[in-house]
C-alpha cells in the first residue's frame, strides 16, 4: 500500500509539473510574440520617419525613391537653367490619407497629414461649424463652444460670454484650464462642453479628422471624406467622388477640383493641395492588438537638430475592420521582410 501510495503522489506531482511547464512554455511564447510584434512596429516606425526625412513629398504623398517627374513648364525651366522643385506625382509614393501599408511582418501603418484635418484654431470658421454640424451641435451652441476653447487656451481667468474658466470647471469636478494651446486634438476633450460635441466620434476617427497645428486649407489630395463634406457647397457625394478620384490620380492644380466641385466658393481659399510637413504615423500589429499613433514634423531648417521631431506618442485601440489582405505594399525594399526574424 505505501508503494501505490507513493506511486500516487508521484504521478500527481508529475501531472501538476507537466500542467506548469505547458503554462510556462504557453507564456513564453505569447511574450515571444509581443517582443516580436513591438520590434516589427519599432523597426516600421523608424523606418518610415527615415523616409519622411529624406525623400520628397509630392501632391500624393511620400515618394520612396529619388524619383523625379517634370511637367512640361517645369521641363522647359530645366532647359534654361532655372532651378526647379516639383510636386509633380512619381507614382511610387505611400499616401498620407490615412491609406493601410504593410510594414515589416504583421505590422501596419497608415499616414495622415496634417494639412487633410480641420485645425479648429485655425481652419475657417465655417469649416468648423458645418463639420460640427453634421456631428449634431446645433448653431446656438456653436458660439459657446468657440468661446469655452479661446478660455480653456488663453493666459488670463477673464471668462468670455458663453465660455468657461476655473470656476466652472471646479463647480462640475472636473481640472481647470491649463491655460495653453491643446497639445493633442484629444485634448478637445476636456474643453468643456466639447467632449459632448465630439460624442459621436472615437479616439481615432477624431485624430484622424482634427488636428491643432496650424493649418488654414483644407488639402483635397488627404483629406477624409468626413472633412471634405465639412467644406461650404460640398455634399457628401462629392466628397466621396473626390476620395475615389484621387486615389487614382492626386490632385495637381486647383482648377481641376473647382470643376469638380463647382459649388465651394472659389474665393475663400479653402483648399490646398500639398500635403504639408508633419501629420500621425498610426502603427498597429496585424493580429488586431492596440498599437501606437506618432505625431511628427519634420524640422530640416532647424540649426544642429534632427530632420524630424515627435510631438507626443499615445497608445491606441485596436484598428477595426483591419487586416493583412486589406493593407497596400510600400513600394520600397526599405519596409520588406521582417528585421526581427533571426531574434529570438
Amino acid at each position: 500500500m505505501l508503494v501505490l501510495g507513493v506511486l500516487v503522489v508521484l504521478s500527481l506531482l508529475a501531472g501538476a509539473i507537466a500542467i506548469t511547464v505547458d503554462r510556462v512554455r504557453h507564456d513564453q511564447q505569447i511574450a515571444d510574440q509581443r517582443l516580436q510584434g513591438e520590434l516589427e512596429l519599432r523597426s516600421t516606425e523608424a523606418t518610415v520617419l527615415f523616409l519622411l526625412a529624406t525623400q520628397r513629398i509630392t501632391f500624393a504623398g511620400l515618394t520612396v525613391d529619388d524619383k523625379i517627374v517634370l511637367t512640361p513648364s517645369e521641363q522647359e525651366q530645366v532647359k534654361e537653367g532655372e532651378s526647379v522643385i516639383s510636386f509633380a506625382p512619381v507614382g511610387n509614393e505611400i499616401r498620407m490619407d490615412g491609406t493601410v501599408y504593410q510594414g515589416f511582418g504583421h505590422a501596419m501603418f497608415d499616414l495622415r497629414a496634417d494639412s487633410g484635418k480641420i485645425s479648429v484654431n485655425w481652419t475657417n470658421p465655417m469649416v468648423v461649424a458645418k463639420w460640427l454640424g453634421r456631428l449634431g451641435v446645433s448653431p446656438d451652441q456653436l458660439g459657446s463652444l468657440r468661446a469655452r476653447l479661446l478660455d480653456y487656451q488663453d493666459p488670463d481667468n477673464d471668462r468670455r460670454i458663453g465660455g468657461a474658466e476655473t470656476d466652472q470647471y471646479r463647480a462640475l469636478g472636473l481640472e481647470p484650464p491649463p491655460n495653453r494651446p491643446l497639445i493633442t486634438a484629444l485634448e478637445l476633450r476636456q474643453v468643456l462642453g466639447w467632449n459632448q460635441a465630439l460624442k459621436h466620434l472615437d479616439n481615432r476617427q477624431l485624430m484622424s479628422q482634427a488636428t491643432v497645428y496650424r493649418w488654414a486649407q483644407i488639402c483635397i489630395n488627404t483629406a477624409p471624406a468626413s472633412v471634405l463634406a465639412a467644406l461650404p457647397g460640398v455634399s457628401e457625394q462629392q466628397a466621396e467622388r473626390v476620395v475615389a478620384l484621387r486615389s487614382v490620380q492626386a490632385f495637381q492644380n486647383l482648377s481641376s477640383v473647382q470643376e469638380l466641385l463647382p459649388t465651394l466658393p472659389p474665393e475663400d481659399d479653402l483648399v490646398s493641395l500639398f500635403p504639408g510637413f508633419s501629420g500621425t504615423l498610426n502603427l498597429w500589429p496585424g493580429r488586431g492588438t492596440g498599437g501606437w499613433a506618432v505625431h511628427w514634423t519634420l524640422t530640416p531648417f532647424d540649426d544642429g537638430g534632427r530632420p524630424w521631431r515627435i510631438d507626443y506618442e499615445i497608445r491606441s485601440s485596436a484598428r477595426s475592420g483591419s487586416g493583412d489582405a486589406t493593407a497596400r505594399k510600400a513600394q520600397t525594399a526599405l519596409l520588406s521582410g521582417s528585421p526581427a526574424a533571426n531574434i529570438r
